[in-house]
């Protein structure tokens, strides 16, 4: 029997450490457990949202009137042949880019930095050193809420673009990944991680709450870093929300940060890198609660 709780606070599951309350909330356990819930939600006509490492999010301060699933807890990993691994949609990138390389399977060491799961991953196609999961994923397992089955979808089939792919997080939801790696050798493929962390150290503000790359870039020829920077809005603050002194596209929450605050100041971000440049830069972050009508223009 599911026992879902009522009552709790989300900033904590965030990596910006903000968000409201959440009227009911759950953590499955494994991907039976979870089909379980879904149908819940579905049969009780309850709202849902399907939250992972909760990096590239902002949830709220008002909090969500619906049932929030967290996955983190299906942590599944299984090697399926010499290139192939199957993760289910909570494992950490991180973890599974060392699982990985301890198997002398390379592919994932870019994705060591992004502080998200295999699930999150899939639907935003997260990427960094010029590497995607577009390259990785072989197929998906997906449950399809409005018609109630579990379908695999080949990667043809999820028509990856830049952040994004043909997922519908509010009526698909990722079960489990099957990603094509390569043969390679630990000691290598384990260094380049260490690497890329270490640059990730140097050039992102990992000692405060932040929710990742904030916006998209515009070209390759044009990151948003570099547009937000050229525009002068480093340590520009709203409230306990700043923008990161050593990255321009970093949103930090300097400790009592509320979404309103973030609001404010990703519309500030725009409107100045738009003024310098006649450039109009989206978020890639997912929301969840209400923001009002400042929403809209921001994430168009």
């Amino acid at each position: 029997m599911l026992k879902i709780e009522s009552g709790i606070n989300l900033a904590k599951f965030t990596s910006i450490k903000i968000g409201g309350i959440a009227k009911y909330f759950y953590e499955p356990t494994n991907t039976d457990d979870f089909l379980q819930v879904l149908n819940y939600a579905k049969n009780k006509s309850i709202p849902f949202f399907v939250l992972g490492g909760g990096s590239n999010l902002l949830i709220s301060s008002t909090g969500f009137e619906g049932l929030v699933i967290r996955t983190t807890k299906l942590t599944s990993i299984n090697q399926l042949d010499t290139t192939h691994i199957l993760a289910d949609a909570g494992v950490r990138l991180p973890h599974l880019a060392r699982f990985a390389g301890n198997l002398n399977l390379s592919g994932l060491e870019f994705s060591c930095g992004i502080p998200g799961t295999v699930g999150g991953g899939v639907i935003m196609n997260a990427g960094a050193h010029g590497s995607s999961m577009s390259e990785l994923v072989e197929y998906i397992n997906v449950y399809d809420f409005l018609t109630d089955s579990v379908k695999k979808m080949t990667n043809d089939q999820l028509s990856f673009a830049y952040r994004s792919c043909i997922l519908k997080p509010g009526s698909q939801v990722v079960l489990n990944a099957c990603l094509r790696l390569k043969q390679g050798d630990k000691n290598e493929i384990l260094a380049k991680i260490k690497a890329n962390e270490d640059y990730r150290w140097k050039t992102q503000p990992l000692s405060y709450p932040n929710a990742g790359s904030t916006f998209k870039n515009f070209s390759p020829t044009q990151p948003a870093g570099k547009l937000l920077d050229l525009a002068g809005v480093k340590n520009l603050t709203c409230g306990d929300a700043s923008v990161s002194a050593i990255h321009a596209n970093f949103v930090i929450n300097l400790g009592k940060a509320q979404s309103s605050d973030v609001i404010d100041l990703l519309g500030k971000m725009q409107t100045s890198v738009f003024n310098k440049f006649s450039i109009k830069l989206f978020p890639e972050w997912k929301t969840l609660g209400n923001f009002g009508n400042k929403i809209d223009d921001i994430w168009g």
